[in-house]
Formats: structure tokens, sequence, C-alpha cells
């Protein structure tokens, strides 16, 4: 129950006058009154006594008059002593009365006056509780003014203070010339609180900065404690588990869902890792279950400070993939600028030296003749030949447009040429067949064309001598349409067949043909970005088939 100080204050002064009323009005009351009460009683007795031996007297006296006129004859030895007795007892009577009566009259006096005495003191008691009463409300004032309100003060702003309104401050309706502690107390407070919000706002500062600091970061971060608590993240990682897990506090339901730790078993656990097993640095790859198509790389370290923390530095491979996505085209940018310098120039000179032979030697000549024949077999491959560094550097020019009209047949085509000398090298033959030579998409058409590099590639190596890739464009009912890439290579094991898709996988048969891993999570990112699928069937030692779908009307996906 809350009581106000000053209501303590007052109530304790009034229940020590109170008490000391008390003991003072027992004191003076009854014991001095006591005591009077004695005196008086003593009196009584005395005069009771006096009373007694007057009454004796008199009765003497009396008696002695009697004898006296009974006796009138009685001859006394001197006549004066006759006249003193009869004096003495006519007057001892009316004198003795007149004393009774004024010491009767002097105790009732003087009893009177101590009672009188009494009532003196009582109306002086009463008139100092009256004063004593008005000094406690002037001093309850006094307190009230001078250290209550001030307290109340100090109390209502360190309660709003507590609820964390650091603007709040103590105000004093006037400058005092005499200033007290109570003053000086509230300027002190005033000041701690002034310190105390500047404090905070530079500690809010040096949140917002390492904030800031750590969203600036384009991978995923966040520092957990020992309990599985996210104490810090940034935005990047929100956008890897998603929106809708942005508020959960343990990494486990964040990443996977979950109310409980992840079991160790299944899933490789950096935290588990370096706090139990004394790693430190761990280096996973996991999918979060709001998107469990995309492969996360997590590099994970120990972090000691006060308590035992870890930091996860979070990768979206597909971000890899992209990168090696454009390492590729700017490679055969490279190389097909490279080949258009130091072939194009050439070719084309010896192109226009022919054009001048035939126009010279052979324009009316008949074309059936066997050496304008051999020379117009020449021409042609030379032409041939200068069509194809003209095609890597079209495949390699970047271009962010996806919305270019992409002729299907045209593409693969392109793509098959450009490959075409490395699979004949190899005794592999690339077969074509379209169902509808005129199919156009909306993307971007080096992204398309590299869906068939890559798969055409892959299929290369997987044949070790003499095969055949077969490429076919079919239409799907009328909303998609169908690519199939079929080899009679090596194939994939069924144990594997679910990997190639995941980032820095690779199955080549031999450590030549090993690659990267990166070939196929490309190619699943641009059909997706297509608004496609992708799907694989293989059987080992027999081929493989890779068939891929994609919306005649489609949306392409962001980057």
């Amino acid at each position: 129950m809350f009581v106000s100080l000053n209501k303590k204050i007052i109530y304790s002064i009034l229940m020590f006058f109170l008490m000391i009323s008390i003991i003072f009005v027992y004191t003076f009351y009854f014991i001095y009154g006591t005591k009077i009460q004695k005196e008086q009683q003593n009196s009584i007795q005395q005069n009771q006594q006096f009373l007694e031996l007057l009454s004796q007297n008199i009765s003497f006296s009396k008696e002695l008059q009697n004898v006296l006129e009974k006796n009138p004859n009685y001859q006394f030895k001197n006549k004066e002593i006759k006249e003193t007795l009869i004096n003495r007892i006519q007057n001892n009577s009316s004198e003795q009365v007149n004393i009774i009566q004024k010491r009767i009259a002097e105790v009732t006096k003087s009893y009177d006056e101590r009672y009188e005495a009494i009532k003196e003191g009582l109306k002086i008691i009463g008139i100092s509780s009256i004063l004593l009463i008005l000094s406690i409300i002037i001093l309850s004032y006094l307190i009230t003014y001078w250290i209550l309100t001030p307290l109340n003060k100090i109390s209502n702003v360190s309660m709003k203070v507590s609820q964390g309104n650091l603007d709040s401050r103590i105000q004093q309706e006037h400058l005092s010339y005499f200033v007290d502690e109570m003053d000086i107390l509230i300027n002190t407070y005033n000041t701690m609180l002034d310190s105390l919000q500047s404090l905070l706002s530079e500690v809010k500062d040096k949140e917002n900065f390492l904030q800031a600091l750590i969203d600036s970061i384009p991978d995923g971060i966040r520092v957990i404690d020992a309990d599985y608590n996210i104490i810090i993240a940034n935005k990047a990682y929100y956008k890897q588990v998603g929106t809708r897990f942005k508020n959960c506090q343990k990494c486990y339901e964040a990443s996977q869902n979950r109310k409980t730790p992840c079991n160790t078993h299944q899933i490789n656990c950096p935290l588990y890792e370096i706090n139990k097993n004394k790693k430190t640095n761990i280096k996973v790859v996991q999918q979060f279950h709001n998107y469990p198509t995309r492969h996360l790389s997590i590099n994970a370290a120990p972090l000691r400070y006060k308590k035992n923390y870890i930091v996860e530095s979070i990768r979206d491979l597909s971000e890899e993939i992209n990168f090696s996505h454009q390492q590729k085209l700017s490679s055969l940018g490279f190389l097909s600028t490279s080949i258009a310098h130091e072939m194009k120039n050439h070719l084309g000179a010896l192109r226009i030296i022919t054009e001048r032979l035939i126009d010279k030697y052979y324009k009316d000549k008949d074309d059936n003749a066997e050496d304008k024949k051999h020379l117009m077999l020449i021409y042609n491959e030379l032409i041939s030949c200068i069509d194809v560094p003209e095609r890597l550097l079209k495949l390699s020019r970047t271009n962010d447009n996806n919305n270019q009209t992409i002729d299907c047949n045209g593409s693969i085509k392109d793509v098959i040429g450009l490959l075409d000398f490395e699979a004949k090298s190899k005794g592999i033959n690339i077969f074509f067949n379209s169902q509808d030579p005129t199919l156009t998409l909306k993307g971007n058409e080096a992204d398309f064309k590299m869906i068939f590099i890559n798969l055409i590639l892959n299929a290369i190596k997987a044949i070790t001598d003499h095969g055949e890739i077969q490429i076919d464009l079919s239409l799907q009912g009328k909303k998609e349409v169908k690519f199939s890439v079929i080899d009679n290579g090596c194939g994939i094991a069924s144990t594997k067949i679910n990997r190639i898709f995941e980032p820095f996988f690779s199955e080549g048969h031999d450590t030549q043909n090993k690659g990267t891993g990166l070939g196929l999570p490309i190619v699943k990112s641009i059909v997706e970005k297509f608004g496609g699928n992708i799907n694989v069937k293989s059987t080992l030692n027999k081929g493989t088939e890779f068939t891929i779908l994609l919306p005649l009307t489609k949306k392409l996906a962001k980057n």
C-alpha cells in the first residue's frame, strides 16, 4: 500500500505529540493531583484532630463553668485567679469558634488555589497544543514545499525515464537565491539525465552504424549465442530466410521452421561443431525451409566476448552461379574479340583475294569446272570461318534486356555451330530436330544460348568416343515449348542424380573432364528465370536426357 512521505511525516509528528501529551497529562494531573489529594486528606485529618481537641477543651470549659456556677461560694485563694478563669472560660468558646472558622477557610482557600493552578495548567496545555498543531501545519507545508514537492518531481521524472522517455527533465519553477541540497540534487539529476541521454544516443548511433555496416554486406550475416538465440542479423539474412521468419529469436526456427534444435545427425549444425567439438572454422551447405531449392554456403567462426557466440556468413550459391555465368560470358567475349581481331582481318583478306581470283579468272568459266568448284568451296569455307567469331561475339555480347525476341531454332543452330568442331573432333555428331521452325520466345538471348552451351558441353564430356547428341524442339499444348538434349554417354548414377544441380557438385568420368560443378546450376537458374523447369533422366552406360519446359507466355524472373 502506497503512503506518501508527507502523510508519514505528519502522522509521525501527531503520534509523537499525542504520546507526549498523554505522558504530560498523566504526570501533571494524575501524579500531582494525587499528591494534592493526599495532602488534603492529611490536612482534613489534622483539622479533625484539632477540632476534637477544641471540642474537648470547650467541654472541659463548660464543665468547669458548671462547677463554678454550682459552687458560687467556693473561695479561691486569690480573687484574681477566679476572675481570670471566668474570663477565659467565657472568651475561650468564642475564640475557639473563630479559630475553627478561620482554619477551615484557610484550608479551603489553599485547595481552591491549587485547583485553580491545575485549571490554568490545563489551559496552558490547550493553548500549547493549538500552537503545536499550527506549528505542525506550517512545518508540513514547509516540508512539502522544500522536500516532498521536489521528491515527487524526481519520482515522476524517474518513472517516465524508466518507461523510456529520456527527454523528461525536472522543471524548477524559480531560481532560488538560497540554493539548498534539493536544488543541487535536481540540477545533478538533470545533468545525469543529459549525460545518460547523450551516452544512449551515442550507443544507439553505434548500433545503427553497426547494423548499417552489416546490412551493406551482400552475404547474410547472423550472430548466435550458445542458446541458439539470434543476437544480430542483416537484411541479406532476412531475405534468405524469408520475411515471415524475421521475428524469430531462435536460429533453428528461422532457418528450418523447427520448435526444437536441429538433429545434428541430419543437419550439420555449425553451432554444435564449434561449441561441442571445439572446431574453429566450419563451412557447410544448407537449404533453408522457406527456399528449399536454394543452396546456401555457411561459413561459421567462434566469437569470444564475455559469452560464447558464433558468427555465420551465409552466401547464396545462386550468386556464385550468376557470377560464374557472367565469367563465362566475359570469357567468351574476350575469346570472340581475340578471334575477331586475330582471324577476321586475315580471313577477310583471303576472302577478297579469292573473290578477285574468281572475278578475274573464273567469272566466265563453267560452274561445273573442277577447279572453279574447288575455288568456290574455299570461298564458302572462308565465309563460314568468318561467321565463327561473329557468332561468338553475338553470343557473348552482354545485354540486360530480358524482353528480346529469341529465334529458338536460329539460336540453337548458332550454339551447334560453335561446338560442332569440338564434337566432331571427338567423333560426336550433333543432330537438331524442330517441329516449329518459326518458334520464338521472349527473354535474354544470351541466357537462352547459355542453356544449350552447357548441356551440349556436358554431353560431349559424357561421351568417351564416337557418339551422338540429339536436340529436339516441340510444342507441348498451347502454353509450353519442350526442349530435349539426349546423349548416349556414360550416364549418371541414381545415387547422384539428385545432386547434379547443386553448386560445385561435379561428376566427370575422369580428372580431365571433371568441371567446376556450376554448369548445371547455371542452366537451372536460367530456366527458372524464364519461368520454366528442367528434368533429367539417366541410365549408367546408356545415356542421359535433359528435358526443359518453357512457357510461351511467361513472366521473367527477377535477378
